[in-house]
């Protein structure tokens, strides 16, 4: 069997995810908030009035599965459920007072943490590395689609 674990794409690249996202929780776990939480807090924050399907959508998260996460950032008072005009089965989605002021204590945190990924890199590095990874996300979202 010729075959090496360590160069695999698939194997660094989840290897790589997990790593991140345990730094990356360290960072913000002070504010009671979790990496997946503030994924969707910033989208709610970003475009306010989201339906949980379009926050899914814009998260790559199962619109599912975000429903005990929403659950917690309503409940913590980050965030607010308004029903839908045009479809009461369906709810938006608001950020509170309390979500925007977390929102702008994260962000820079965020951006640091994303220097901190790419340093070493040069700028045209680090956007190189966001283009090919779009790149392979395309692939594999095509792969879906057949």
């Amino acid at each position: 069997m010729n075959f090496d674990m360590d160069r695999s794409l698939g194997f660094v690249l989840n290897k790589t995810s997990l790593l991140s996202k345990a730094h990356f929780n360290q960072r913000i776990k002070p504010f009671d908030i979790s990496p997946e939480q503030w994924s969707l807090l910033y989208r709610v924050v970003e475009k306010s009035g989201l339906t949980q399907k379009e926050l899914s959508d814009s998260t790559y998260k199962d619109q599912a599965n975000i429903t005990r996460s929403i659950e917690r950032l309503e409940n913590k008072g980050f965030i607010i459920k308004i029903p839908c005009e045009a479809d009461r089965r369906s709810v938006n989605l608001y950020p509170t007072q309390k979500g925007i002021e977390l929102a702008r204590t994260i962000v820079p945190i965020s951006r640091a943490f994303n220097q901190h990924l790419t340093q070493g890199f040069t700028p045209e590095e680090a956007e190189m590395l966001l283009v090919l990874l779009k790149k392979i996300h395309k692939n594999l979202e095509q792969e879906e689609k057949v």
